[in-house]
């Protein structure tokens, strides 16, 4: 397995991954849009040595079979910084070799380089949460919460067209 940076040239079979990453998720009901995801890459792909990180992995065949693509910013509550995976994927016809250990690993020298005090990789996908989570975990990450969401809107929503206010009104359905 062979790890580097994202380049323009892997763009396309990004976006291939992409789609299989999309299909088996619960994001699959939203539309897929190939040309917001080259823009996100390309994006990407411009600022690496910034706050965006995007790191593929091909095997020993030479095919890319596996990307995470991350960022870094400062907590809100203080100057120091964390790294926060977007998206790790690997495809499923290499899943279980080290084509994800080797994306992790480079993702964590990535944040350290950076001078990031903590790496967070969440399992927000819906896709094998505790297989990933066992994974997660024998790399050293602990499990430190959990992923709750709620859809607001489309065939998942638990409530479609209905706003929840909270506490003394606070959100409001905007114009």
């Amino acid at each position: 397995m062979v790890i580097s940076p994202l380049a323009a040239s892997d763009t396309e079979e990004v976006v291939k991954l992409a789609r299989i990453n999309w299909a088996e998720s619960r994001f699959q009901w939203l539309p897929f849009d190939d040309t917001k995801i080259r823009a996100n890459l390309i994006r990407m792909i411009e600022a690496p040595a910034t706050s965006n990180c995007a790191i593929v992995v091909r095997n020993h065949a030479g095919k890319l079979v596996g990307y995470l693509a991350g960022s870094i910013e400062e907590y809100f509550f203080c100057r120091a910084r964390i790294a926060s995976s977007v998206f790790l994927f690997v495809d499923p016809a290499e899943r279980g070799g080290q084509a994800a250990v080797k994306l992790v690993l480079a993702f964590r020298q990535w944040a350290v380089n950076r001078e990031a005090v903590e790496m967070y990789i969440g399992v927000a996908g819906g896709v094998l949460v505790e297989k990933t989570g066992r994974f997660l975990q024998r790399l050293g990450l602990r499990l430190t919460g959990g992923n709750y969401s709620l859809w607001l809107s489309g065939p998942e929503a638990s409530e479609p067209g209905k706003v929840h206010t909270g506490p003394a009104g606070y959100l409001r359905r905007t114009p």
